[in-house]
């Protein structure tokens, strides 16, 4: 095989770096570090220049080489090198000269302009650089780190600077992973989880029901993010909100956004999540900022996305109990008002993953930011908490830990990089693979069974996650640790029901495990699990109900009546190769992830677009049109709503892009509403990055789709000389005569028409004339929708063998 240019390892994985060389070779490594000015040192090992390489191969929302003299660096000895570490500063004069000297459009200069705190790496003649810093007004240079912080093994020798800048944003809201749910029980009770979950559930439902969708998105997304913004922008339900469109005008737009909250709660049991009231923050020392925040307190600041913290507790706890952070740290944060505590406010903070009593809690300042969370009617702040429910921090818990030896990296410390020089160490972190999440699971495990941790353990998590990541160091002996606690906890479960295996948890035991341990009749998780199963039910029958109230304005009816039998053809080759691929119909989700589903849904994809094809490219709006007005003509079926994901099909998935599909019929169904005047362009502002819509109010729903049968008949007995009793003692000339005559009146005189509605002796509902003639029999399906109002006005119709397809829309 082809060697590569460049090897080195990233977490548990091999990463190769091919330049195109002569003969069609990759370029060999010496060659590529004359020419791109690169040194690289191994005199800490192939691991720590794996993190070094890794860090500058990562991908920069802004980024540029400076000749030596742009840009000025001072590493000053007057800082405090524990205090600062993984800190520093930037110059706004310097953010400002980046942003000149790139070829941005408005909204990513902005965001460049505007965000005061920035992940940076730097590479230069003197190393490497790497952690936040925060903007700065008033300093003398371009950067300041603390003295000796440049990281050595990696430098750039050949004049120039390399900067790369990441903005850092922190979001005011909060999904707990099981993890956090576990180590901080019985602090989160299940009753608060599934509390949050009901009223994040109804904030959905209620901001898809009455358009106010600002609360949603910021679910969804971090308004100051520009990478957030292109997310939402890219998925065309984004695009769909953004150019005006109501989500109540697609049940398929109600249901890609509602889905939005089963997706922050996980997709399984062992994968539970829940929202809590809470926010993600980024740890600074006080002194970086110039801040002055007492001990024992944090201020919150989203305008540099930071959490401060005192100077002193920084560096008398805060840094040993949160795992050994740095200055580029993210940190959840709990605001609570403790009842424990004569309500005081106070904030509970941790990082993610963590070590059970990896926390610290902390009163807010006076002047620091309040964390409001979005409910229905209002929003949600300090929830009431119990601190003494909290469990003990960990430097008052007394573990004897094991020592990890070195990796031996001797040899590649003593030589020049080359791809043979990194054999050791991607043997180390191929020994080392999958440790870290083991033992983050058996310490979880214990925790749920015993509510505790063993007295015991073969080394920190911080020592397991810098073995993992950092280090290289030996993680065997913890390999060795949790096969073998693992095995005593199921042994231990068979003897004592009280210790047996949450059913919740099952699945993260090996699967030879698995099959001997025994399952608790009742444990505080399954309780959860199940409650969270039975709420995300609940939901999606919620969502589902809403959604058959769904219909589209009546413009879409009105331009796409010529073109309802081109919307029925297009939805049969749709449905057809479905049923022929899955053995099922159309009524199957369209974002079902398993491979057949996959398979059928891109074969009904290729259908529906080779369908299209047959139509000039002008056209192909129109069918789509009229298959939306087919669609919801036909109405809900059997208490379902309309199943629109024919018109909301995505491209094909983009292969050398990472995630993603190619634009599709989704796309071409928003161009074909934005040819009929109901979407406009999408508006993506830069006023603070926010998503702004429309301010002029966008078209209404038209109505309840309804069938009405049995019209020919009712009018020919309400206007002609003899009363009939059955559809059968019409006589076919009459018959075809009665129903030409429902075609004619359509759009003319049954338009705008006022029905009453009205349940008979024998439970059929119907619809009445102002004269009290009877109009139409509403059809079964449609009961339910039809008796919402007693008076009606037929706002759209068309006729189908004498009977009628309409939209009524209420008359008061």
């Amino acid at each position: 095989a082809d060697p590569p240019t460049l090897r080195w390892v990233k977490d548990d994985k091999v990463l190769d770096l091919h330049v195109p060389g002569m003969a069609k070779q990759s370029m060999d490594a010496q060659t590529f570090l004359e020419r791109t000015g690169l040194q690289l040192s191994l005199h800490k090992g192939g691991y720590v220049l794996s993190k070094r390489l890794s860090r500058v191969m990562r991908p920069y929302r802004y980024w540029r080489f400076f000749s030596e003299d742009e840009v000025t660096i001072d590493y000053n000895e007057f800082l405090d090198g524990n205090l600062w570490d993984g800190s520093g500063q930037v110059s706004r004069g310097f953010i400002q000269r980046l942003a000149d000297s790139l070829d941005l459009d408005d909204r990513h200069r902005h965001e460049l302009l505007h965000t005061n705190r920035f992940e940076v790496t730097t590479l230069h003649a003197g190393g490497q650089d790497k952690g936040h810093v925060l903007v700065v007004d008033d300093l003398a240079v371009d950067f300041m780190f603390p003295a000796g912080s440049a990281k050595q093994e990696l430098a750039l020798v050949d004049a120039r600077i390399f900067i790369g800048l990441n903005p850092i944003h922190s979001e005011d809201q909060m999904c707990l992973d099981v993890q956090s749910i576990i180590n901080l029980h019985p602090f989160f009770q299940p009753e608060h989880l599934l509390a949050w979950a009901g009223m994040e559930s109804e904030l959905f439902l209620s901001g898809i029901r009455n358009g106010r969708l600002e609360s949603i998105l910021n679910r969804l997304y971090d308004a100051e993010s520009v990478s957030d913004l292109d997310s939402l922008a890219d998925w065309h339900v984004g695009e769909y909100i953004a150019s005006g469109g109501s989500l109540m005008w697609f049940a398929g737009m109600v249901k890609a956004v509602a889905k939005q909250h089963l997706n922050r709660l996980g997709s399984r049991a062992s994968k539970l999540r829940c929202p809590a009231p809470g926010a993600r923050y980024y740890l600074f020392p006080a002194a970086v900022g110039d801040r002055d925040v007492p001990e024992g307190h944090i201020e919150l600041d989203p305008t540099c996305a930071t959490a401060w913290v005192n100077d002193n507790d920084w560096l008398a706890y805060i840094v040993d109990v949160l795992g050994g952070c740095d200055g580029d740290d993210a940190v959840w944060v709990l605001p609570f008002s403790d009842v424990s505590d004569s309500g005081q406010r106070k904030m509970l903070v941790w990082r993610s993953p963590n070590q059970l009593g990896e926390l610290v809690v902390l009163q807010p300042t006076a002047n620091s930011h309040v964390v409001e969370w979005d409910v229905p009617g209002g929003q949600l702040s300090y929830p009431k908490m119990q601190s003494r429910l909290l469990p003990d921090r960990i430097d008052s818990v007394t573990y004897q830990y094991g020592r990890l030896s070195e990796a031996s990296d001797s040899f590649e410390s003593n030589a020049s990089y080359s791809i043979a020089a990194m054999s050791s160490t991607i043997h180390r972190a191929a020994t080392n693979q999958g440790v870290l999440g083991g033992f983050c699971n058996v310490a979880m495990l214990c925790k749920a069974i015993y509510g505790r941790l063993p007295g015991t353990l073969p080394a920190t998590l911080e020592d397991v996650i810098d073995g993992s990541v950092k280090t290289g160091l030996d993680l065997s002996p913890v390999k060795r640790w949790n096969q073998m606690a693992l095995t005593r906890m199921v042994k231990h479960g068979q003897k004592n029901a009280n210790r047996a295996m949450p059913e919740s948890l099952l699945e993260r035991l090996p699967e030879w495990l698995c099959a001997q341990a025994n399952t608790a009749e009742s444990h505080w998780l399954d309780t959860l699990t199940a409650a969270i199963e039975m709420h995300k039910a609940q939901y999606w029958a919620d969502v589902e109900a809403l959604a058959t109230e769904a219909c589209p304005p009546i413009e879409v009816f009105e331009h796409g009546r010529d073109w309802l039998h081109m919307g029925k053809e297009l939805r049969r080759a749709y449905s057809r190769v479905i049923r022929q691929a899955i053995n099922a119909n159309d009524e199957v989700a369209i974002d079902d992830t398993s491979a057949a589903l996959s398979i059928g849904f891109d074969a009904a994809r290729a259908a529906s677009e080779a369908y299209l094809g047959q139509w000039p490219a002008d056209k192909r709006y129109n069918v789509l049109i009229g298959a939306a007005a087919y669609l919801y003509a036909q109405g809900p079926q059997d208490g379902e709503p309309v199943r629109d994901a024919l018109i909301w099909q995505l491209g094909g998935k983009r292969e050398s892009e990472g995630n993603g599909r190619f634009p599709g019929i989704a796309q071409m169904m928003l161009e074909a509403l934005r040819q009929v005047g109901l979407l406009g362009e999408p508006v993506w502002t830069t006023a603070g990055a926010v998503l702004h819509y429309h301010d002029k109010p966008c078209a209404k729903c038209a109505g309840v789709p309804v069938r009405l049968n049995g019209v020919w008949m009712n009018l020919l007995n309400a206007t002609g000389r003899r009363q009939y009793a059955r559809m059968s003692d019409v006589p076919p000339v009459e018959r075809d005569q009665a129903k030409a005559r429902i075609v004619d009146f359509v759009q003319d005189e049954f338009l705008g028409m006022m029905l009453f509605t009205e349940v008979t002796d024998n439970n059929r509902v119907v619809t009445r004339t102002p004269h009290g003639n009877l109009f139409g029999y509403v059809q079964r399906d449609h009961e339910l929708a039809a008796i919402r109002h007693d008076q009606w006005r037929i706002a759209w119709a068309t006729a189908v063998d004498g009977n009628l397809l309409a939209v009524l829309a209420p008359a008061i």
